[in-house]
């Protein structure tokens, strides 16, 4: 009897761990999939867009770390504002998946030119460069720093 309690404790015990593994890993997809659509809609210098992304990112927001960037870009329709919120926020992410890996192949990429010369980073899932910081004024200004994957 005591053998059957400890093997029922024992499974319980691995099948609740794989489960955290996967919801760790599907959490993980989430705000990467959420940052690249906000990326997306300062790459096309839509700042509406933006605040419906960032809205729809601090849904599924589960890093503290990222959520004041957020809020800003949420409640701000000025997309200047919304590109310096994103700097912080693109930071933050790549201090994410730097830790913990990405599913998806994601390129660190960098514009010397954002914020007067001081230069900016952000994450994409494609090579190309499309700058989130200037749009269509400088859409391929950067290049690609780094490649992160699994």
């Amino acid at each position: 009897m005591k053998r059957a309690i400890i093997l029922i404790v024992l499974v319980a015990t691995v099948v609740a761990c794989g489960g955290n593994k996967e919801e760790k890993s599907t959490a993980k997809v989430n705000l990467v999939e959420n940052y690249l659509a906000l990326k997306d809609a300062l790459v096309a210098t839509n700042p509406a867009q933006a605040q419906s992304a960032a809205k729809d990112f601090l849904e599924v927001n589960n890093n503290d770390a990222l959520t004041a960037d957020l809020k800003a870009i949420a409640s701000n329709t000025d997309v200047a504002t919304q590109r310096i919120a994103f700097e912080g926020l693109s930071a933050n992410m790549y201090s994410i998946v730097k830790a913990g890996g990405s599913e998806t192949v994601l390129y660190k990429q960098y514009c010397p030119m954002a914020f007067g010369n001081k230069g900016a980073y952000w994450l994409a899932a494609e090579e190309e460069v499309n700058n989130p910081y200037f749009g269509d004024l400088m859409l391929h200004c950067g290049s690609v720093q780094e490649t992160i994957s699994q």
